[in-house]
């Protein structure tokens, strides 16, 4: 792992690092920290997954399908794919990306896949080739111990900077009726429900023969809700199994020790209405709001009393603290950009954006944002952080992939 470690801050210098754990926090990163004044702050940038759950579980995966550096952007020159012209373009492009969703993100149709095709998920240090993607998709065999596995995709959507990818949202459910195969033992079928997180999938497809030549896959939004712990993929299933990963073996150290001292929390519960509390538009409109003010900092009463904010790996955390150490800061030094913002279909008191933070030089990855809003207008919930595709990001805090470490340099 890569990073700056950052010396105990004296009471001038925390606004820098509260600054940098913000950022850190909306780019989806995971951070070590030291207490000041009962305020988290960040010491130091812990950018790679700590887990090797998955790759224990899977015997086909390989550290050979990328450079020695961990750096996903120099396996493909650039990272966008956008062509000024193509067959492939627009509804056609969606409807190819339904199609891989349609079949179990093509393991049961290898031919979706380009052969220089490439998974990214969120807790391997590198990327799978086509080989090892299938080899891995068939040994778990997740329809298998799950027949009726439903994916609910939704959310589908143009990249706003690359037009050949598509991105949307599955929050997949099902029932364990059949053995689930991990790489020792073979658990038996025991009727639970999967009911999983809002997961981001990304799929990139060459312009010229529609196959898709990049997938970003397993990336939970908003680990609160659904019952695998905000978990996806093998993870979620082995959980619903009854022999989940510990928290331990999924997240770094100083995550696992906050939430030891700052208790559980509750699962959020999905929507029982389909109905929106407002039009559509307004919704997104109080949302655009919240941004117009610097996340609320400007204007709290905005957020309801018993707000919350959460990231991948801090919260939730109360109005009061997101106030005092999080919107306050806005982000950073960098300027958000916005895209895509739309209502969740299972759950339409919450609306999700696209946000990526963009500096001189510098560019970080497409992330995931969410707001919350109740029938009186009030944000009550801010989710951020949940990146899309790691691979995206150039400048100097993207020297190297989020998983192997990047360089810090604000103050």
């Amino acid at each position: 792992m890569k990073g700056v470690e950052m010396a105990p801050c004296s009471a001038s210098s925390c606004r820098g690092l509260t600054k940098v754990f913000l950022v850190a926090s909306l780019l989806g990163t995971t951070v070590s920290f030291s207490s000041h004044n009962g305020v988290v702050r960040s010491s130091s940038l812990q950018m790679k997954g700590e887990s090797d759950f998955l790759s224990k579980l899977n015997p086909f995966s390989r550290n050979d399908s990328a450079d020695s550096s961990g750096d996903f952007s120099s396996m493909f020159g650039s990272t966008s794919s956008a062509a000024s012209s193509s067959e492939f373009e627009g509804d056609a492009l969606i409807a190819k990306a339904k199609a891989v969703i349609a079949t179990d993100l093509a393991i049961q149709d290898p031919s979706l896949l380009d052969e220089g095709f490439i998974w990214i998920g969120p807790f391997l240090g590198k990327p799978l080739g086509k080989v090892d993607y299938l080899a891995s998709g068939k040994f778990f065999n997740l329809r298998t111990a799950f027949p009726d596995l439903e994916y609910r995709a939704h959310d589908f959507r143009l990249d706003a900077n690359d037009p050949m990818t598509v991105r949307c949202a599955v929050r997949p459910q099902g029932i364990m009726r059949g053995p689930l195969r991990l790489r020792n033992e073979l658990i038996q079928p025991n009727g639970n429900p999967l009911m999983g997180p809002p997961e981001a999938i990304s799929l990139t497809f060459d312009p010229d023969t529609g196959k898709v030549v990049k997938m970003c896959s397993g990336f939970s939004m908003d680990r609160l809700v659904g019952n695998t712990y905000g978990l996806c993929g093998a993870m979620a299933a082995a959980a619903i199994a009854g022999v989940p990963p510990s928290d331990w073996e999924v997240y770094p150290i100083p995550t696992v020790i906050s939430r030891i001292f700052g208790g559980t929390s509750d699962p959020v519960k999905e929507a029982s209405t389909k109905l929106s509390p407002f039009p559509e538009t307004v919704m997104i409109q109080l949302v655009k709001g919240i941004f117009a003010t610097n996340l609320a900092a400007d204007d709290p009463s905005l957020l309801s009393r018993d707000f919350s904010f959460i990231t991948p790996s801090v919260g939730p955390i109360g109005k009061k603290k997101f106030l005092e150490s999080y919107a306050t800061q806005e982000f950073g030094d960098f300027s958000p950009e916005t895209s895509n913002f739309r209502v969740d279909p299972y759950d339409p008191y919450r609306v999700w954006v696209d946000v990526k933070l963009v500096g001189p030089g510098v560019e970080g990855p497409p992330v995931a944002m969410s707001f919350s809003i109740d029938e009186n207008g009030f944000c009550t919930r801010l989710t951020a952080g949940a990146v899309m595709d790691p691979s995206i990001g150039k400048g100097t805090f993207f020297q190297s992939s989020m998983y192997d470490g990047m360089a810090m340099t604000l103050s």
